[in-house]
């Protein structure tokens, strides 16, 4: 064989190793794509049925309730967790405190407190979320409901001294605490979104009519009931979205 032939076998054996590295890195390519592909759908569908199977005892659900991820994945909740979800979402209306038209100062502030320890006779995992008085001086924020309901609680627990407890007609309990004093409302009452329930105070840990054991806030509370067995979730995100939905009122 001539050294131009040979060189024209060499050249075309060249081009033809050089198409099949091309395909082979091509295959390797695409079937790492589908891999990853199918990884992800493998992923999200684990991920969809573990919603639907989602029970609101579930700890993801009761911290992340009302939560930026809940509301993207609301349509896989079990129907259940929707159901609270949903029933929540219709029922708020306004934010606990009102804002104060005489002293702009008289502000409130909060933060995502939900399972913090509490060491108040032996540790706990904090069940609300603390909306404390810029002004710690007790019986002069007003508080109101979040929502229309039946007032089903109204007394003195030694945790959450001088309590409020309204029940929604879903079934929904919205807990209020440590109040200073009472609206004129009774067990049994109907009560509207908006309506005054009693003054922030710092009431609470020990006998009735124990204050001055924190400072002067108000613990907002969320619960539904399964099986009998009361369940809390996490009222900060519930909160966060009425920030901006705050009544009026003429206090100082």
């Amino acid at each position: 064989m001539n050294t131009a032939v040979l060189h024209i076998v060499q050249k075309k054996d060249f081009f033809v190793k050089q198409k099949q590295i091309k395909k082979t890195i091509l295959s390797i390519f695409f079937l790492s794509f589908f891999t990853v592909l199918c990884t992800h759908c493998l992923y999200d569908m684990a991920n969809m049925q573990t919603y639907r199977r989602m029970k609101p005892d579930n700890d993801w659900y009761r911290a992340h309730f009302f939560d930026k991820e809940m509301e993207e994945i609301e349509k896989q909740l079990s129907p259940e967790c929707a159901a609270l979800y949903r029933n929540v979402r219709r029922e708020v209306q306004y934010f606990p405190v009102p804002e104060s038209t005489r002293d702009a100062s008289l502000t409130v502030s909060y933060v995502d407190s939900w399972q913090a320890e509490r060491n108040y006779k032996g540790k706990s995992g904090h069940e609300g979320t603390d909306i404390m008085a810029y002004k710690d001086e007790r019986g002069i924020y007003p508080i109101i409901s979040m929502t229309d309901g039946t007032v089903t609680n109204l007394g003195w627990l030694e945790k959450g001294g001088y309590r409020i407890g309204i029940t929604s007609d879903s079934g929904t309990y919205y807990y209020y605490a440590h109040l200073d004093s009472y609206a004129d409302i009774r067990e049994g009452d109907r009560v509207k979104a908006g309506e005054f329930l009693g003054f922030m105070g710092d009431s609470g840990y020990g006998k009735e009519g124990t204050k001055g054991k924190f400072a002067v806030h108000l613990h907002v509370g969320i619960y539904t009931c399964r099986e009998e067995t009361e369940i809390s979730v996490n009222p900060y995100y519930v909160l966060l979205s009425l920030d901006n939905k705050k009544l009026k009122y003429g206090f100082s």
